[in-house]
C-alpha cells in the first residue's frame, strides 16, 4: 500500500497513549482550583484558492475548545492551529478485525453521538438530482459548540434556475428561503486544516463556511431508516482495546515479536452494523495472548479502566477485500 506498517504502527501507539493520557489528566486537573494562565495566542495562516483568491477558513483541530482527548496544551508536538495535518504519517494505525483480519485505520478525536447539521443543494423539481457546482455548506467548524465530524445531511430545495456557487453560508440559505428536509443518512466529514492530507480516505472536497472555503474529508455514510427527522444521534460499534500494563498513559500492548496489538474491531466496512464511530472497551492485558478474534477477546477478563462509554472517530480504511 505505499506505508510502512511497523512505523505506523509505533506512531498509532504512541498516539493512543497519549490520549488517553490525556483525559486521566483533565480529570485531575478538574479537582485543581489555581487559575492556569492561558497560553499565548498564535497567530494562524492563511490560505487562499489560488484559483479564485477566495480565502480558506483557519482551522485548528488541536485547541482546547476543539479536542478533547488530542490537545496541543497536553502534547506540544501535535499540529500547529491551521496547520496541514498528514493523517497517513502521524494518525494510522492498525488492529484485528472480528475474524483476526487486519484493519487499519484513522485516529481521529472523540465525537458526540449527536450528529451536526450539513446542507446539501438538490433540485425541488427532482430531489434525487444533486446541485452541480454547489458545494455544500457548513455552519460549525472544530472549536464551535455543536461541532461534530459527524453530520446528518439536510437537503435543501432549490428551483431549477437556481445558480450554483451563489450561496455560500447558511445565513445566504435562509435569506433566500429554500425549503429544508432532514435526512436520516448521516456522513463521516472530519473539517481540517486546508492542504491536510489522508490519502485512503474516500475522498476529499471543500465546500462553505460562511463565505470562506472549508476542507474536510469523506469517509463512510450511514443510512438509516428515519424520514425527515430532528437532529440525529450517531450509530456506533465497539472496539475491544488491551493497555501495557492496563495503562493507557503506555499505550496499546504489542506482542514482541510481531509488534502487532490485539485490539479487535467488532465489525468490517461492508458489515451490516458497521459504524466508524466506536466505543471503547477494555481487555485485561493478563489475556493478551488469549485474544485474537471478537468471540476471543469477549471471552477474555475485562480491564478495570475509569473510562466508560468513551466514543472516538476510527474509520476503517484497509481491510481484507479492500
Amino acid at each position: 500500500m505505499g506505508y510502512h506498517m511497523t512505523e505506523i504502527k509505533t506512531r498509532g501507539t504512541w498516539i493512543l497513549g497519549i490520549l488517553f493520557f490525556a483525559m486521566a489528566a483533565m480529570v485531575m486537573a478538574a479537582c485543581v482550583t489555581e487559575a492556569v494562565p492561558e497560553p499565548e495566542a498564535t497567530a494562524f495562516p492563511i490560505h487562499v484558492d489560488p484559483d479564485t483568491g477566495i480565502e480558506f477558513v483557519a482551522v485548528d483541530r488541536f485547541s482546547d475548545d476543539a479536542g478533547t482527548l488530542m490537545r496541543r496544551s497536553e502534547n506540544p508536538d501535535l499540529p500547529a492551529p491551521n496547520e496541514p495535518i498528514d493523517y497517513d504519517a502521524d494518525f494510522l494505525d492498525h488492529a484485528l478485525g472480528p475474524g483476526g483480519e487486519e484493519a487499519t485505520y484513522y485516529e481521529f478525536d472523540v465525537a458526540s453521538f449527536r450528529s451536526a447539521p450539513v446542507y446539501a443543494f438538490v433540485y425541488a423539481s427532482d430531489p434525487t438530482r444533486r446541485v452541480a457546482g454547489q458545494s455544500a455548506i457548513f455552519d460549525l467548524i472544530p472549536g464551535e459548540d455543536g461541532y461534530n465530524d459527524f453530520w446528518q445531511v439536510v437537503r435543501v430545495l432549490v428551483p431549477d434556475d437556481f445558480e450554483p456557487g451563489s450561496i455560500r453560508s447558511l445565513d445566504d440559505i435562509e435569506a433566500a428561503g429554500f425549503e429544508l428536509e432532514r435526512t436520516g443518512t448521516i456522513i463521516n466529514c472530519p473539517i481540517v486544516p486546508y492542504g491536510s492530507t489522508a490519502r485512503l480516505a474516500d475522498r476529499d472536497a471543500s465546500g462553505w463556511y460562511k463565505g470562506k472555503h472549508v476542507s474536510y474529508f469523506v469517509f463512510d455514510v450511514t443510512e438509516t431508516s428515519i424520514v425527515n427527522p430532528g437532529a440525529l444521534d450517531v450509530p456506533y460499534a465497539v472496539v475491544r482495546v488491551i493497555f501495557e500494563d492496563n495503562d493507557p498513559a503506555k499505550g496499546t500492548k504489542e506482542d514482541p515479536d510481531t509488534g502487532e496489538s490485539h485490539n479487535v474491531f467488532d465489525t468490517l466496512p461492508g458489515d451490516e452494523l458497521y459504524r466508524s464511530l466506536w466505543r471503547f472497551d477494555f481487555v485485561d492485558e493478563a489475556e493478551f495472548d488469549s485474544v485474537s478474534d471478537w468471540e476471543s477477546s469477549k471471552a477474555a477478563r475485562e480491564a478495570d479502566i475509569d473510562m466508560d462509554h468513551v466514543l472516538v472517530n476510527c474509520p476503517i480504511v484497509v481491510w481484507p477485500g479492500s
